[in-house]
C-alpha cells in the first residue's frame, strides 16, 4: 500500500545559510573551521576544542594546517604560561580571519556560543607518529587501568603539541640532515628545557608495493605512491630521497597525505595507490612485499612535569618490558627506556 506524502507548506521550511569565505573557486573557510577557531581562542586548547566540536584531534590538526596552507600563513601558536605551562592561541592572522567571519555571520543574524566546561584529560596524553608497538604499549597501560589518549598527528605535531602542553608524550622519528641523527638535534633546538627525551626503539623501514617496485617507475610517474602526511617523519623521509633524486614534481599521488602507515598501506592492498613508505610489521599485516632502505629511530619526547607520575612510571615499564621480545621489524636497544636529554 503506498501512502500519500504530506503536502508540505511554505511555513514547513526553513531556511539555513552555509558561510564559506571562498577565493576563486576554492574554498578558504567553512563554518567548522571557524568554530574551531572560536573555540581556540575561547579556551585556548585544541584538545579541548576538538572534544567540544565532537571531532578527532587529529581532524582538527588537519583542518588547522590545511587553512594555514592556503591561506600562507599561521592562524595559531603556542602560549606561554597558560595553564599546565602552555596552551593556543589565534595569531594576529587568526583574529583577523575568526573578526571577519563573525562580521558575515552577524550581517546574516547566525550566533554562535559556546560554553566551555570542564574538559576530563586523560591520565597520559600520547601524541605524535603513529607506531604500532606503541599501540601495544598502551593497550597494556589500560589494561592496568591507567586512561590514555592517543592521537597519530605526526612527529612535527607531536612536538608542537608538547610545545602547546596538549601532550604529554610525543612519539617521534625524526632525521636531522646535517648531523644524521634522529631525534635529539630536534628536541635540543625546540625546547632548551622542560621537556625531556627518552631512547624508544628502532624501526625497518622501506617500500610497501602488492607487485613490483623501482624508483625510476615511481619517480618517472608509472607508480602511484600513497604519500604519508605533511610534518610526519616517514614524510620528512620520502622527501629527502625524492629530492635527492629530483623527481619530486612527476610522483603521481604525492599530494596525497595518510595519517598512518595502516590507512597508507590499505590504500595499497586495495589498489588505490602502488607503493607507500612505511615499516615492516605494518607492511606484512596488509599482505604487502617490502624493500627494507635502513632502520630509524623511534624516540619519545616528554613533559618533564610527567616525569614523577604513576602513569608515566608504568609507561617506563611497560616499555623497557619489551626489551627481550623479538619482534619483526623492531631491534631494541640496550638503553630502551633510558633519558638521553
Amino acid at each position: 500500500m503506498v501512502t500519500a506524502s504530506r503536502h508540505v507548506s511554505i511555513d514547513d521550511l526553513e531556511v539555513k545559510l552555509e558561510i564559506k569565505l571562498m577565493r576563486g573557486n576554492s574554498v578558504i573557510m567553512d563554518g567548522l573551521t571557524a568554530d574551531l577557531l572560536r573555540a581556540i581562542s575561547s579556551s585556548g586548547s585544541i584538545l579541548a576544542s576538538a572534544k567540544l566540536l565532537g571531532i578527532p584531534y587529529a581532524k582538527a590538526w588537519r583542518m588547522i594546517t590545511s587553512l594555514e596552507r592556503r591561506i600562507g600563513g599561521k592562524v595559531i601558536r603556542p602560549r606561554r604560561g597558560g595553564a599546565g605551562g602552555g596552551g593556543a592561541e589565534l595569531t594576529e592572522i587568526g583574529v583577523k580571519l575568526l573578526n571577519f567571519f563573525e562580521e558575515i555571520e552577524e550581517r546574516f543574524g547566525i550566533n554562535k556560543l559556546f560554553r566551555f566546561g570542564g574538559v576530563e584529560r586523560a591520565d597520559l596524553v600520547v601524541m605524535g607518529s603513529h607506531d604500532l608497538l606503541l599501540e601495544g604499549i598502551l593497550g597494556g597501560l589500560r589494561g592496568k587501568g591507567i586512561s590514555v589518549e592517543a592521537h597519530w598527528i605526526g612527529s612535527c605535531g607531536g612536538l608542537l603539541s608538547l610545545s602547546l602542553g596538549e601532550a604529554d608524550i610525543a612519539g617521534i622519528h625524526l632525521l636531522d640532515s646535517r648531523s644524521m641523527n634522529y631525534n635529539v638535534p630536534f628536541v635540543r633546538e625546540l625546547f632548551p628545557m622542560g621537556v625531556a627525551l627518552f631512547r624508544g626503539y628502532e624501526r625497518e623501514i622501506g617500500w610497501a608495493y602488492r607487485d613490483r617496485f623501482s624508483i625510476d617507475e615511481l619517480i618517472s610517474g608509472k607508480l602511484r605512491l600513497a604519500n604519508r602526511n605533511k610534518g610526519s617523519g616517514t614524510r620528512i623521509l620520502i622527501d629527502r630521497i625524492l629530492s635527492e633524486l629530483g623527481g619530486r614534481a612527476s610522483v603521481r599521488g604525492y599530494r596525497s597525505e595518510y595519517f598512518t602507515h595502516s590507512s597508507a598501506c590499505e590504500a595499497v592492498a586495495r589498489g588505490r595507490a602502488d607503493v607507500t613508505m612505511t615499516i615492516r610489521p605494518i607492511a606484512e599485516s596488509f599482505g604487502l612485499r617490502f624493500s627494507a632502505i635502513g632502520w630509524e629511530r623511534y624516540d619519545f619526547a616528554v613533559k618533564e612535569e610527567i616525569l614523577e607520575k604513576e602513569a608515566f612510571s608504568e609507561f617506563l615499564r611497560e616499555l623497557t618490558s619489551k626489551k627481550d621480545f623479538s619482534i619483526a621489524g623492531y631491534r631494541f636497544p640496550e638503553d630502551i627506556g633510558a633519558r638521553i636529554l
